[in-house]
């Protein structure tokens, strides 16, 4: 795996070993930073179910002030702190090892200072867990400040089930992966 752009453009980084973690292809991560453009500069990135942090590593790489890594599984929250040592990035990216939904509902965003939402869970949680992605993404919705930005992956289309007010996100479909964005107003 390697950073597209930025501070660190063209450097490699370890991707999760075997199949069960899918990290954001670089087409797609790409294709994100392009529509978030100047944003990401001087901001929080929260990447949750960070997997390989590879959204998270990107948005540091293009100027993001600091980025906390949300991961429940032990080998992947090891492997984005070892990531975040290999870029040179620890003194500006936490890694906490815990459960997104747990995570979400103890979250006290900054007052004033939009952040940037990553929100990238194994696709499979949208089968099983609709309903708590939606409640998670509207629990998010309604503490985030204004001018903060959430984007959402999913191997499908987005709708009802997962996402809070579907009419009011930007979806975008990159081959099969579908994103999802949404500024706080």
């Amino acid at each position: 795996m390697r950073i597209i752009a930025g501070q660190r453009r063209g450097h490699k980084f370890d991707g999760p070993k075997g199949r069960t973690t899918r990290p954001t292809s670089d087409l797609v991560r790409e294709a994100i930073f392009n529509i978030l453009r100047d944003a990401v500069e001087g901001r929080e990135v929260l990447d949750l179910f960070a997997g390989t942090g590879a959204l998270g590593l990107e948005a540091l790489s293009r100027g993001a002030a600091r980025a906390l890594f949300v991961e429940r599984d032990r080998d992947h929250a090891a492997l984005i702190r070892r990531n975040l040592a290999t870029l040179r990035f620890e003194d500006r990216g936490t890694v906490l090892l815990t459960d997104a939904y747990r995570w979400a509902r103890a979250y006290e965003p900054p007052e004033e200072e939009p952040v940037i939402v990553f929100l990238d869970p194994p696709y499979r949680e949208y089968e099983k867990h609709a309903d708590r992605l939606r409640e998670l993404l509207s629990s998010l919705i309604a503490k985030l400040p204004r001018g903060s930005i959430l984007v959402a992956e999913s191997d499908r289309a987005f709708g009802t089930p997962a996402l809070p007010e579907p009419e009011r996100w930007d979806i975008r479909r990159y081959g099969g992966t579908q994103v999802a964005l949404r500024t706080i107003e």
